[in-house]
Formats: C-alpha cells, sequence, structure tokens
C-alpha cells in the first residue's frame, strides 16, 4: 500500500486532513482550529515527504516529518497527519485503531477542563486558584483544571 495524495480541507472551521492510497483506503484527521489560516499550506509541506510511502508503517513515516521538525507552529498539522496515518493502518487490518495501540486498558476516563476558561485577574498564584476555583464549580463537574 502507499500514499497517493494528502489533503486538508476547512470543514466548518475545522482542518480535516485526507491521505488517499492506492489501496483505496482512506484515513482522516483534525487539527487543532486556532491553526486553521496556516494549516493547509504546512500540511502541503509535508506531503512531497511522504507520497509513495507505505501509510501503514507509521512510524517510519513519521519519522520522515519530525526530521524537518514536528513542534510550533507544525505540531497541529503533525499530529492530524499521524491520525490519518493510523486511521489507514487500523482500516487496512480492520481493527480499531486503539487495539493498534495496545488496547482498553480501562473502562473510565477523567475528562479535564482545558477550554472553558475566565479570564485571570493577574498572575499570581492567587489569581490562578481563583480561576481554578470557578471552573471547578461548573454545572459540567469537571475535577481536573488545566491553566
Amino acid at each position: 500500500m502507499k500514499i497517493t495524495d494528502l489533503r486538508c480541507a476547512i470543514i466548518g472551521g475545522q482542518p480535516v486532513i485526507r491521505i488517499k492510497t492506492d489501496e483505496g483506503i482512506d484515513g482522516y484527521g483534525s487539527a487543532a482550529r486556532l491553526r486553521s489560516a496556516h494549516i493547509r499550506w504546512h500540511v502541503e509541506h509535508y506531503s512531497d515527504l511522504i507520497l509513495g510511502s507505505d501509510p501503514t508503517d507509521v512510524e517510519r513515516t513519521m519519522l520522515k516529518i519530525r526530521r524537518l521538525g514536528a513542534f510550533k507552529p507544525w505540531g497541529s498539522s503533525v499530529s492530524a497527519i499521524e491520525v490519518a496515518l493510523w486511521d489507514i493502518a487500523g482500516k487496512a487490518v480492520n481493527v480499531p485503531v486503539y487495539k493498534l495501540l495496545g488496547g482498553k486498558v480501562r473502562d473510565r476516563v477523567r475528562v479535564y477542563n482545558g477550554a472553558i476558561r475566565t479570564p485571570l485577574s493577574g498572575k499570581n498564584p492567587e489569581d490562578y486558584a481563583e480561576s481554578s476555583a470557578y471552573m471547578k464549580n461548573l454545572p459540567q463537574g469537571f475535577t481536573i483544571i488545566k491553566q
């Protein structure tokens, strides 16, 4: 199996990556909205590196990308490409991606609040504590907060 195309579309403000293969299996990944203005260019930047690669050899394919640098401001597009590769790998063997990554290890996962925020009144520890207390009391019932 070989990668034949790598594209990015912005759908409802959400960047979506599609990787096509010569066997008709497509893989999809999405990226953070905050990078949507630049992600198409980032994806196209990596396209030449991975065209012709085996998408089921995720680590080898990603190594080609990581050699160029896979951190800010590229991280979001790199992650979306990797998700799309795992999607193809799972579809190719008819196995859910979570099983390819080691399988189920727990029945429940604690979810943290990293998006519903309140403006900080300052940068002192007390200001962070005040903001965290506000977020902890939200109706969603978060017990973990990421500032």
